[in-house]
């Protein structure tokens, strides 16, 4: 059984997340410097991580072949609000404050970040922050519009709001690791790693709501990880 495409690139940028979050960090505790592992840890973890999913396919379509084990339920659409029920629809209520607050935080982070770049000396000014400013920038905006389609139980773009603050989760990680705006990069940690649990959840919910969310506790992994490692290892 073939993945859908949308679940396989969900699936991969998972990967190359976890895959660059293990190796950064273990290269970080082997006592690298963070400017000097961050290119090496990306192509190394990413690499990792791409192999070991692709492992993981694999063994499923031949558990799956052998009749071992049963495949999930074929893609489901995210529904609309006819047909949500109180339940789903209630959940909502509780993921667009988080999305909007984790949009806010991003905005105010990207701000700092680049007030912080633009003021030090040139030559030493960190191509990483300001991209990391960009993103911020971009994702606060994004994030703030899909907040207001979460309030009006438009849920469609959910799953993207979920890969997108995991994202933003990790690089407010990193931040943290290389000293960029340290007290607002670890609350943008904490905002968009909330905002992160829960859309994963809701897909989960809006989608299946049964069974095991596993994308919620792989993300709710990654968000843990994104706090405690960064501190851990400066």
């Amino acid at each position: 059984m073939s993945l859908a495409p949308g679940r396989l690139l969900s699936w991969s940028l998972s990967a190359i997340l976890i895959g660059w979050v293990v190796i950064y960090n273990a290269m970080r505790v082997a006592g690298g410097t963070p400017a000097g592992v961050a290119l090496t840890s990306f192509i190394i973890g990413a690499t990792a991580g791409l192999a070991v999913m692709g492992i993981g396919i694999w063994v499923r379509g031949r558990l799956i072949a052998s009749g071992r084990i049963h495949p999930v339920d074929p893609e489901m659409e995210i529904p609309g609000i006819a047909e949500m029920n109180p339940g789903q629809k209630g959940l909502l209520g509780i993921t667009w404050p988080a999305v909007a607050m984790a949009a806010g935080v991003q905005i105010v982070e990207a701000v700092l970040l680049f007030m912080e770049w633009r003021g030090g000396p040139a030559e030493t000014r960190a191509t990483a922050e300001l991209i990391m400013a960009v993103w911020f920038a971009f994702a606060g905006v994004w994030l703030a519009w899909e907040a207001n389609n979460l309030r009006d139980l438009d849920a469609g773009g959910l799953d993207s709001v979920a890969l997108g603050a995991l994202l933003s989760t990790v690089l407010a990680g990193v931040a943290v690791s290389r000293g960029f705006s340290i007290v607002m990069s670890f609350i943008t940690v904490v905002a968009a790693g909330v905002a992160t649990v829960v859309a994963y959840y809701g897909v989960h919910r809006l989608t299946r709501d049964r069974g095991t969310p596993w994308m919620t506790v792989t993300a709710g992994v990654i968000v843990l990880a994104s706090l405690i490692i960064p501190i851990a290892t400066r």
